[in-house]
C-alpha cells in the first residue's frame, strides 16, 4: 500500500485520521498457549499455500511431533516464519477446536479485525522487512520475538480495519478460486500426459483420439531434432543495454531482469518467435519463445526439427519426459541434462497429424492454466 505522510493513497469514504506506526505485537498476542486435546488436526509447514489451508493430520498428543504446540481458535493469524517470502499465510476461520499448528508458525491473535491484520503480513512491504530481518539463506527464517517487534502502519479506528480487511478477503477469496481452478487444470495436465503418451515398455498410449491407429514409431531423438548450443558469454560481453536481449535460464522461471549485446551472430545464436527451445541447467524442461529476437545464453538449447515432427508435440513429449526424471530425482529440480543424453534418447511419436492433435490439446491446457495464473499475478499486485 502506498503511503503519503501517513495516509495510504487509496481510502474507502469517510476517513481522514492519519495511520499510526506500531510494533505488530501492539496488534496482536503472539503465539498464546493452549493445552493440546488428545487427538487433533496437525497443520505442518507446507499444508497453507497462499492463504488457504489444503491439508492437515490426524495425530495423538502422545505421538504427535514436538513442532505440534499452536493451538488454533478462530481469527488467529498463522504466519510462516521459514522461507517468509511465499506468503503463505493463514487467517484460521473455523469453530473447531482442535487444530494444531506447527511452531513454524508463529500465531497472532489479533485485538481487532483478523482479515486486516493478514493484509498487513502479505504486503510487500512487510516481506521485505521480514526478509532483512531474517536469518539463513536457504531457508530464511524468522524468530517470533523479532517478528512481533516489526513496525507496520494501521488505522486507529476499528470500522476502517474491518472494512480494509473485509475487501482483502473477498479478494483473496477470488484468488483462491482462480488458484483451485489452476491447480486442477495443472493436476489434469499432468494426469493426461500420463495416460496421452507410450508408458515405459508400451507403443500405445492409454487415451488416443479416434483417427489414432497402429503402435506408435519408436525413434532416436538425434535422427529428427537438432539441438543447438547457445553461446557462452563472459560477463563483460553482457551489457546494461544494447540490440538484442540475452536470454538466460532464469528468464524464463523467476528473474525478470535482462543483460543485452549488440553483437552480431550466426543465426544459429538467435532465437526468434515461436521457437522451441529447452533449458538445460540447474531448472530445466521445453519452452516454446513468445518474445522479440534474443541471443540465447549457452544454458539453452535451440530445437530444430525435421519435417515429420510437430512442434507443439514434441514440446509435451519433452514435457512429459521432465515430469519422468522430476518422479526419480526426490524432488530436486537442480537437475544437469546432458546434450549426448538428450539426443541419443529414444521415444515412441505417432504420425503427424495425431501429433498435431495432442499438441494442439495440450496448448488448449497451457492456454486456460495460463489464463488463471494471469489472473492470480494480476490480482495479487
Amino acid at each position: 500500500m502506498s503511503m503519503d505522510n501517513n495516509v495510504p493513497e487509496i481510502r474507502f469514504e469517510g476517513y481522514s485520521e492519519d495511520w499510526k506506526n506500531t510494533a505488530i505485537r501492539e496488534l496482536a498476542f503472539f503465539n498464546p498457549k493452549g493445552e493440546l486435546p488428545e487427538r487433533f488436526k496437525y497443520v505442518d509447514l507446507g499444508a497453507v499455500k497462499g492463504v488457504s489451508l489444503i491439508a492437515y493430520r490426524n495425530e495423538s498428543k502422545e505421538s504427535s511431533p514436538s513442532r505440534a504446540q499452536r493451538l488454533a481458535m478462530r481469527g488467529d493469524v498463522f504466519y510462516q516464519t521459514v522461507r517468509p517470502y511465499q506468503k503463505n499465510n493463514y487467517l484460521f476461520d473455523k469453530e473447531d477446536s482442535d487444530y494444531v499448528f506447527s511452531t513454524g508458525y508463529a500465531q497472532l491473535r489479533p485485538y481487532s479485525d483478523g482479515n486486516f491484520l493478514l493484509n498487513i503480513v502479505q504486503r510487500e512491504s512487510f516481506v521485505r522487512d521480514v526478509l532483512n530481518n531474517c536469518t539463513g539463506t536457504s531457508y530464511p527464517a524468522i524468530n517470533a520475538s523479532v517478528l512481533a517487534g516489526l513496525e507496520v502502519s494501521y488505522p486507529t479506528t476499528e470500522k476502517e480495519q474491518t472494512q480494509i480487511g473485509a475487501y482483502f478477503y473477498q479478494l483473496d477469496s477470488i484468488i483462491n478460486q482462480h488458484q483451485k481452478k489452476h491447480d486442477k487444470l495443472k493436476n489434469i495436465k499432468r494426469a493426461m500426459l500420463e495416460k496421452m503418451f507410450p508408458k515405459t515398455g508400451e507403443t500405445v498410449p492409454e487415451i488416443r483420439f479416434e483417427e489414432g491407429s497402429g503402435d506408435w514409431e519408436e525413434i532416436q531423438l538425434s535422427d529428427e531434432v537438432t539441438f543447438i548450443n547457445g553461446r557462452a558469454y563472459c560477463q563483460e560481453e553482457l551489457l546494461d543495454k544494447g540490440k538484442y536481449k540475452v536470454l538466460r535460464v532464469g528468464n524464463f522461471y523467476t528473474n525478470s531482469s535482462w543483460y543485452f549485446s549488440d553483437m552480431e551472430l550466426g543465426d544459429k545464436y538467435y532465437a526468434n518467435y515461436g521457437d522451441l527451445l529447452y533449458t538445460w541447467s540447474a531448472s530445466f524442461g521445453p519452452h516454446v519463445w513468445n518474445g522479440d529476437k534474443v541471443i540465447y545464453h549457452y544454458h539453452i538449447w535451440k530445437l530444430e526439427l525435421s519435417d515429420n515432427i510437430d512442434k507443439l508435440f514434441l514440446l509435451h513429449l519433452l514435457d512429459y519426459d521432465r515430469e519422468k526424471i522430476l518422479s526419480g530425482s526426490n524432488g530436486s529440480t537442480m537437475i544437469h541434462i546432458t546434450k549426448f543424453a538428450m539426443e541419443a534418447k529414444k521415444v515412441f511419436i505417432p504420425k503427424k497429424d495425431e501429433q498435431a492433435k495432442i499438441g494442439k490439446y495440450f496448448q488448449q491446457l497451457d492456454k486456460l492454466i495460463s489464463q488463471h495464473q494471469q489472473q492470480i499475478t494480476k490480482l495479487n499486485k
